[in-house]
């Protein structure tokens, strides 16, 4: 959320991206599968964010939602080309992908359900 083009969100879009690419690459899933979910799942989100509060106050602009989608893929590119797969322990694996679903979840919930400050909901900001 935010109004510039790059935020402070913008560095949680960028490792997101690389946190996830990196998992399913660990998870051996194709490269072309790896990017269509990800950076679909990504773009779908984007798509679907409140831009407007009910009090008319602009929480996200169209640059931002750019921005957003461009540190993402930027993360992804970055940790396909580096191969982060192999930084990965199999002993942390299961966290990991905790954490990329709490984080999908969190970004996801906070505009399903705006008004809650528990999720800080995007009218909560």
């Amino acid at each position: 959320m935010g109004l510039k083009m790059f935020d402070l969100d913008s560095k949680g879009h960028l490792l997101g991206g690389m946190l996830a690419c990196s998992l399913f690459q660990y998870s051996n899933i194709p490269v072309i599968y790896n990017f269509i979910l990800t950076n679909g799942i990504h773009l779908l989100i984007e798509l679907n964010e409140k831009n407007v509060a009910p009090n008319g106050r602009i929480l996200e602009t169209r640059e931002n939602h750019i921005g957003d989608m461009i540190a993402f893929f930027v993360g992804w590119v970055l940790a396909y080309y580096f191969n982060f797969k192999r930084f990965i322990c199999p002993n942390n694996v299961i966290i990991l992908w905790c954490v990329l679903l709490v984080y999908t979840s969190m970004e996801f919930l906070r505009e399903v359900f705006p008004y809650q400050p528990l999720l800080f909901g995007a009218y909560t900001k």
